[in-house]
């Protein structure tokens, strides 16, 4: 996995290098200056006249000192902006949800934010919202920039900005080593900087919290919260009661790095099984797999109940920034892996600020509040489709490559160990050509209802666990989950399903020597009395079965793969699911 990340950041540094050679010059040229601010309808058009270039991942951007640098004063200056301002960190991540108030003149009703969940609309209304947040950024990136005195050291800052582009959070990549799944910059209380005059200080992480300044409790009119009292955006609380919460950043990766295994495993089942975009994209439309949003659910999931744990003040963590950002750019390799399949219409099973429950929306439809222009057009699903209008791509779509180098790709990022059972060995990829089954893929598939006014998972285990629902996350006998992403004001009847890998975790139980056999009767009397699973609210109380909420169910299946015979082939399911009811789970 080193190599290939080290190749990738060459990779794209390459390129950026031909982005630069028709770049403008960054000066006073910017996208759109955050000095000129009005009544106007402001024109989100991304990061313009520097060229394209890709999203890098939040630890490779980092690699990059200056760029870095930058980066992060950027980000610190978006942050200390007016809470007022139309164009502050604050009302960009108020968009999202609360304090539920009009932006850029878009009016709407209702205790809703703008976002789109549920909805097949939901992973092409963020990108012009992160393009949106990127531009602010970028023109501040300029300002800092022209501050410095005129010189060598001015000179390469100007090249830094013309490439400085939001970085995307990898939560799916294997860790690169003892830092863990959550990069050390998303949890440091404090960021080393050089200011434009040469000398260097610490100043608080913009990446670890946001300051509310002022923090005004009416701000977050949500029942049974803290929100109101909490002055910066709190991580994991212990107690999400309490006024004086503080975040535990390092418990957050651990519980991170946990899921992590999981994660990777359905993010390489939605990059290379074929779903229409509708049911790939959201858990709304009926998809049987998983879909893209269950997958950021887990993500959110994670951070239990401080902000990013409720849709309605995620926006204001800093990490949501990056993870949102990873989200576009999986869903830009499933749109080029895919190029013929995008949203089709279908009714809204949840309203928004702007628009009804039941409404049909379709890629014609407005993304509100964004803005294309200053006539008052605003993005569309069809509009926004190309990455590269906005002034950004990713690494591994850099020089357009065709299906296979983009599998190759796909493969050394994410391509499970393990990826069927057969008898007394664990495959991955074959010499020879078999056209016949060569494995079995084990799964959990879990139905869950969306909306049950709580964020909350289904977690499963292979062997006995702690009974303690706090420990449950790090348990040795932890195999993944299947989170919705909820809150107290989202109604819907819509039933989420996704699925638990179970056949990595499976494989290790045998090498460990827990499963004698790998044959599907030996396998299926091992889940019989090791296969369970328990449901958990973010705040990591037990949701008891003897409540489970209606229509959540969770059944084992089995169905028979073929594997690939190179690298740039994926694994094909080759049969019908085969579900396994006698496994209780209990």
């Amino acid at each position: 996995m080193k190599s290939l990340f080290t190749s990738l950041a060459g990779f794209a540094a390459s390129v950026s290098l031909l982005g630069n050679s028709f770049a403008a010059p960054v000066g006073d040229g910017a996208s759109c200056s955050v000095t000129k601010r009005s009544d106007d309808y402001f024109s989100i058009v991304g990061v313009q006249g520097t060229g394209i270039h890709p999203r890098l991942e939040l630890r490779q951007l980092e690699r990059d000192v200056e760029t870095w640098n930058l980066f992060i004063q950027a980000l610190a200056r978006f942050q200390d902006m007016d809470q007022k301002d139309k164009l502050s960190y604050f009302q960009f991540a108020g968009i999202h949800g609360a304090p539920f108030i009009d932006w850029d003149g878009v009016k709407g009703e209702g205790p809703y934010g703008y976002c789109a969940h549920s909805s097949n609309l939901f992973g092409t209304w963020h990108r012009p919202y992160l393009a949106g947040f990127e531009q602010v950024l970028h023109d501040l990136a300029t300002e800092i920039v022209n501050e410095f005195p005129e010189g060598d050291t001015k000179k390469r800052y100007q090249e830094c900005a013309k490439r400085l582009r939001l970085p995307y959070w990898d939560w799916a990549i294997d860790p690169q080593n003892d830092e863990g799944v959550m990069p050390a910059s998303l949890r440091r209380p404090t960021a080393s900087v050089t200011f434009p005059n040469g000398t260097s200080g610490e100043i608080r992480n913009p990446l670890e919290a946001y300051v509310f300044h002022p923090l005004n409790p009416e701000d977050f009119p949500l029942e049974n919260t803290q929100f109101g009292n909490w002055k910066t955006t709190i991580r994991w609380p212990f107690d999400p009661q309490d006024p004086n919460a503080t975040s535990r950043n390092d418990a957050v990766n651990g519980r991170i790095g946990a899921q992590q295994p999981n994660n990777r495993d359905m993010l390489y089942k939605l990059l290379t099984v074929y779903q229409p975009f509708n049911q790939w994209s959201n858990k709304g439309n009926g998809g049987k797999i998983g879909n893209l949003e269950t997958l950021h659910d887990g993500i959110h999931f994670s951070f239990g109940s401080g902000h990013m744990g409720l849709p309605e003040t995620a926006a204001f963590d800093p990490a949501f920034w990056v993870h949102h950002c990873n989200v576009d750019r999986i869903m830009a390799l499933y749109m080029h892996r895919y190029p013929d399949t995008f949203v089709e219409p279908a009714k809204q099973s949840e309203g928004t600020y702007t628009f009804p429950k039941d409404s049909i929306q379709d890629a014609s439809s407005p993304l509100t509040p964004f803005h294309m222009n200053a006539k008052g057009d605003l993005w569309t699903s069809t509009t926004s489709r190309d990455t590269t209008s906005f002034g950004y791509t990713y690494p591994e779509l850099m020089g357009n490559p065709d299906n296979d180098t983009l599998t190759l790709t796909i493969n050394r990022l994410y391509k499970t160990q393990t990826q069927g059972l057969n008898k007394n060995n664990t495959l991955t990829t074959l010499t020879k050509r078999n056209e016949t089954a060569d494995a079995i893929d084990w799964m959990a598939e879990v139905n869950m209802p969306s909306d049950i006014q709580v964020t909350y998972s289904v977690r499963a285990f292979l062997g006995n666990f702690e009974k303690d629902p706090k420990k449950w996350a790090e348990d040795p006998n932890y195999v993944g989950q299947v989170a919705s992403f909820s809150g107290p004001r989202r109604e819907s009847d819509v039933i989420v399903t996704a699925n638990i890998a179970l056949t990595e975790p499976l494989a290790k139980k045998y090498k460990d020597g827990e499963l004698k056999s790998l044959e599907k009767q030996q396998v299926l009397e091992y889940l019989k009395e090791n296969f369970h699973w328990r449901i958990q609210q973010a705040d990591l109380a037990e949701i008891p079965k003897d409540n489970t909420p209606k229509g959540l169910n969770v059944t084992v299946l089995s169905v028979p793969i073929h594997l690939p015979n190179s690298e740039t082939e994926v694994p094909t399911w080759i049969g019908e699911f085969e579900y396994h009811p006698e496994i209780k789970g209990d």
